[in-house]
């Protein structure tokens, strides 16, 4: 009798999970981040930007998904003339109901310009996207620095990050880094057939990506935080984010806005991070941390043949 009841126990349990559905996925949040616009590669046919521009807005806007762009003022000229076209693909990104951002005027590396030159830049930089966020106003609130690069020395970042708080600037940082533009180069080169290819590459890729940072949140702070994840404006990712987008959801993502996924303290974090490499903010706090550099392996790279196109 213990026998049959312990057996009617067990089927019972399996047909409530069962009935239950499958386990919950994990809640996640992530916010999403486009670097250089109004697009990564510029020397391509307005008419072409303006076109995945729209495609890849109707995507965010299809997941519900919050971004940020932001933007190198230094695109927007042609000729040295400012280019009514160039600016309404901004124009685009706040119709969508998207925020902007500074990334500089010319894409300046702080590791290599002198600060005065950078901080100059920065200004010349936000003309343009202060008309366009102040259409509703709204102030241009976040700085992503060129490259990652936050200066080869404390007093030239700690320098830095004053300047940017004068003028009302938070610095946006990224939990998730990766070589998305590397796959765009080789996309926006490659005939129609193989785009297919390179496109479904590239997802699969930052499938591994996500997951690695996943891991690598679990192992710095023993949660997942809320990511930042860094990818550009490309016509790779206005044909690839929806399987991306699609993939994240099944994992238990939900879409926020950069200044939520701050709200997480592990972005108060101690980071006096000053090496040359533009990494992870996850990575800049272990190394801070001085975490062993075994924490840094198995970070997914980029396929052989991909790489070469680039």
């Amino acid at each position: 009798m213990k026998t049959f009841r312990v057996v009617a126990a067990a089927i019972l349990a399996a047909l409530t999970a069962t009935a239950a559905g499958p386990a919950a996925q994990p809640s996640r949040e992530i916010a999403l981040t486009f670097d250089d616009l109004p697009a990564s590669r510029m020397q391509q046919p307005i008419e072409r930007i303006d076109r995945f521009t729209r495609e890849l807005l109707e995507v965010l806007q299809r997941h519900k998904a919050a971004a940020i762009g932001f933007v190198n003022e230094g695109k927007l000229r042609s000729d040295g003339q400012l280019d009514d076209r160039r600016v309404l693909i901004l124009r685009h990104w706040r119709l969508a109901g998207m925020e902007l951002g500074n990334h500089t005027y010319g894409h300046l590396d702080l590791n290599t310009v002198p600060l005065a030159e950078v901080e100059a830049d920065v200004l010349r930089g936000e003309a343009v996207t202060r008309k366009l966020m102040a259409d509703t106003d709204r102030p241009v609130r976040f700085f992503r620095h060129p490259y990652l690069h936050t200066g080869r020395s404390l007093e030239i970042r700690r320098s830095f990050e004053a300047f940017l708080k004068e003028h009302g600037y938070r610095v946006a940082p990224v939990s998730i880094d990766n070589s998305d533009y590397v796959f765009a180069a080789a996309y926006d080169e490659a005939g129609e057939d193989e785009r297919k290819k390179i496109a479904t590459e590239y997802v699969e890729y930052m499938k591994r990506v996500v997951a690695y940072y996943e891991g690598q949140s679990q192992a710095l702070f023993g949660r997942e935080i809320r990511q930042i994840l860094l990818v550009h404006a490309s016509a790779l990712n206005a044909a690839a984010f929806d399987a991306l987008a699609t993939h994240l959801e099944s994992r238990g993502y939900r879409f926020i806005t950069l200044a939520r996924a701050l709200e997480d303290p592990a972005y108060a974090s101690k980071d006096d991070y000053v090496a040359t490499g533009g990494i992870s903010w996850i990575h800049r706090w272990a190394i801070t941390q001085k975490k062993p550099t075994s924490m840094f392996k198995g970070e997914p790279e980029v396929p052989e043949w991909i790489a070469k196109r680039f």
